[in-house]
């Protein structure tokens, strides 16, 4: 059975509908699966850093069992042939359900073929491809994503220092700020996204805007700033790079508010070889997504967020925005009657230390190293196999589906 098909007391369940293994949580709190919907699995191509396997592998070990993919792999998803040869990979390798986003490319054609394949999100990055072609997607149904920062005010901060000042100052919040209000500007009638916001007025912007908008916040965004950056260095670069504690505070509001929708990891691993080569040289980006859910919970056990608000941006919503939903229409990331059986089970009274060496990904550093969090995924289902359980991974390569987008 891979669907949910009861949910109330076990005295009220027909003796002919319990099958299999019955599994006592002990009292430990029952989540619908988490969805993150932006993630880089770096296949094909850059498998040097994760692959399919390494990275669903770390995903269920966090109680994430459904990704969608960033198009940024070697080739670029930026065709339909390219689209169904990582849609092949993700098939044979993944332990988690999953989509995957295409680039936002010029020519109108292969668009459509990308959209008719099911493609999540047309992503664009503005220091690669021109942001004149949201222009193109007015009044259609496919959703843009944005990286918000604008490529014309970060040539006007070129990092040529290397530390941490100069660095800071080579992607200030201003970029984000001027690419959002260009794209808002510019895109009436699409359904735009913009990724990893850092900045509160950036939450200024979006939230006067009456348009089809989302937007998304990382847990590395929302719990750390750049102090983090001066003590981990390489470790926590990132782009957009870490803010101060004033944009935490805001971007904590915007999440429990409703203002920011989803909570999205933005997982993005490299070699230590790549990290270790100094702040101006070192790739940017943070591997997070094993340790997601443990965070963002600890913000509900310190009342900083409601449990409700951390399932709706985790689980429901991300898969609501993205039309993730199974054969019978029911969004991933819901706990009822018809669901596909996507569940991770949290032993909510633990509180244990992040370490790096821990992770079950390729990367095994994190700048949340030695932060104590509450809450740790013991059981995680996809469609009712279980793929994680008491700290191992159970689940077999090639058991993830690939989710095509619906409206």
């Amino acid at each position: 059975m891979n669907k949910i098909i009861y949910l109330g007391k076990k005295s009220d369940l027909s003796d002919n509908l319990i099958q299999g293994e019955t599994i006592d949580l002990g009292g430990s709190l029952l989540f619908p699966g988490v969805v993150d919907p932006h993630v880089h699995f770096r296949d094909p191509g850059l498998t040097q850093k994760e692959n399919f396997f390494t990275g669903s592998r770390a995903a269920v070990a966090g109680g994430i069992t459904t990704v969608c993919d960033m198009p940024n792999t070697e080739p670029p998803t930026d065709s339909l042939d390219n689209f169904n040869e990582k849609k092949k990979i993700g098939e044979a390798k993944s332990l988690v359900d999953f989509g995957l986003h295409a680039m936002l490319i010029e020519s109108l054609e292969e668009r459509k073929k990308l959209g008719s394949a099911g493609v999540t999100s047309f992503k664009l990055y503005p220091e690669i491809s021109d942001d004149s072609n949201v222009l193109t997607f007015r009044d259609e149904k496919e959703i843009v994503s944005i990286h918000p920062e604008d490529p014309r005010v970060l040539g006007e901060h070129v990092d040529t220092g290397g530390d941490f000042e100069t660095f800071l100052q080579s992607r200030p919040k201003q970029a984000e700020i001027s690419e959002i209000n260009k794209i808002l500007g510019s895109a009436a009638g699409s359904h735009l996204h913009f990724c990893h916001l850092t900045a509160r007025e950036s939450l200024d912007l979006i939230g006067k805007e009456n348009k089809k908008i989302t937007c998304e916040v990382t847990p590395h965004h929302l719990l750390l700033d750049r102090s983090h950056l001066q003590e981990f260095g390489p470790i926590a670069k990132t782009y957009p790079p870490l803010r101060t504690r004033k944009d935490r505070k805001a971007l904590l509001e915007g999440l429990e508010d409703g203002m920011i929708d989803i909570v999205a990891t933005d997982h993005a691993p490299h070699t230590s070889e790549e990290k270790e080569k100094g702040l101006m040289e070192a790739p940017p980006g943070i591997a997070g997504i094993e340790t997601s859910l443990p965070l963002i919970y600890t913000l509900v056990e310190k009342g900083k967020l409601s449990l409700y608000r951390l399932v709706e941006a985790m689980c429901l919503s991300p898969a609501k925005i993205f039309g993730l939903v199974n054969d019978e229409g029911i969004p991933k990331g819901a706990l009822l009657p018809g669901a596909d059986a996507d569940l991770v089970a949290l032993d909510h009274e633990q509180k244990w230390e992040i370490k790096g060496r821990d992770l079950h990904g390729k990367t095994k550093f994190t700048p949340f190293e030695g932060q104590e969090v509450s809450g740790r995924p013991f059981l995680t289902l996809v469609r009712g196999e279980i793929v994680f359980r008491d700290g191992y991974v159970t689940g077999e390569e090639g058991h993830g589906k690939f989710l095509p987008k619906k409206e």
